[in-house]
């Protein structure tokens, strides 16, 4: 076999192989879930309502009504300042909670339940 003319066999297969696009996240909010964590030790339960980006968190036995704004690669939570909360974060998989206080970063896993309403 003449190895000379592999390339040309090769590079096709390579570019039917690629995905320029590279991995496709769906919007968080493409289905009815909760998304469950821990913050500052206490369980934290998010739920986000298909095709809305308003959703509850639910942390020590509180209620506040957040919303999800979309950035680059995570949704940031706008809420009201919590001194005790900080800044809160979610990747766009809904896989991990970003959480910025007193100037220091702390990731958590998170786990995500899909509901029915």
């Amino acid at each position: 076999m003449h190895f000379k003319h592999l390339h040309l066999y090769l590079i096709p297969l390579l570019l039917l192989g690629c995905d320029a696009s590279g991995p496709v996240l769906e919007s968080i909010n493409n289905q009815n879930k909760s998304i469950q964590c821990t913050l500052n030790a206490s369980p934290l339960r998010i739920d986000i309502t298909k095709g809305s980006l308003d959703a509850n968190l639910f942390l020590g036995g509180k209620e506040i009504k957040v919303n999800l704004l979309e950035v680059k690669d995570f949704y940031q939570i706008l809420m009201r300042f919590d001194p005790e909360i900080g800044q809160l974060k979610l990747n766009k998989a809904g896989t991990e909670l970003i959480q910025l206080r007193k100037a220091q970063e702390r990731i958590e896993s998170c786990a995500t339940q899909l509901r029915s309403l």
